[in-house]
Parts: C-alpha cells; sequence; structure tokens
C-alpha cells in the first residue's frame, strides 16, 4: 500500500543505491579490501560486491517507494510460508 514515508524511504534507498554505485571505487579506497570476503569469492572482489549490494538497494527501494515490497515478498516466500504458520 502507497504510503509518502514509503516514497520517502524509497527515494531515500534508492539515492543511496546509486551513489554506492558510482563510488564503490572510492569506498574500497577507504575502507580496504574485504579479507574475510576475498578469502571466499576470490581477489579483487569488495568493489563487486559493493555494488551488487548497492544495486539491490535500488531494487528495494524501487519496491518500498512504489508499495509492491510486500506483494513481491509474499509472491518469493510463498513456497515456504507454511513452515512459519503450520496451523493454516
Amino acid at each position: 500500500m502507497f504510503s509518502w514515508n514509503g516514497l520517502f524511504i524509497g527515494l531515500t534507498l534508492m539515492v543511496l543505491g546509486v551513489l554506492g554505485v558510482k563510488y564503490a571505487f572510492w569506498l574500497h579506497n577507504v575502507t580496504g579490501p574485504q579479507r574475510w570476503l576475498e578469502k571466499y569469492t576470490g581477489a579483487g572482489t569488495t568493489m563487486g560486491m559493493y555494488k551488487i549490494v548497492s544495486a539491490l538497494m535500488v531494487l528495494v527501494g524501487i519496491l518500498w517507494a512504489t508499495g509492491f515490497g510486500h506483494n513481491v515478498l509474499e509472491f518469493v516466500f510463498s513456497p515456504i510460508a507454511g513452515l512459519f504458520h503450520p496451523g493454516q
């Protein structure tokens, strides 16, 4: 359902996500390589993971701003919904 508060939060997430994609190199230079991440995913993947997380932030922001987030999550998690409400 649409709400002004959700629109504001969604737009904020979208802006932060776009900035995260644009400035991933700067963020990598500030924080340095994440050794624990590169241990499992390979050398040089820290900046790529920053971009993936930022792109997901943009997607979540769009869903949140338009009010479709609940419907999408309900569809995605519908196969395992019985695990959380066994009485239904």
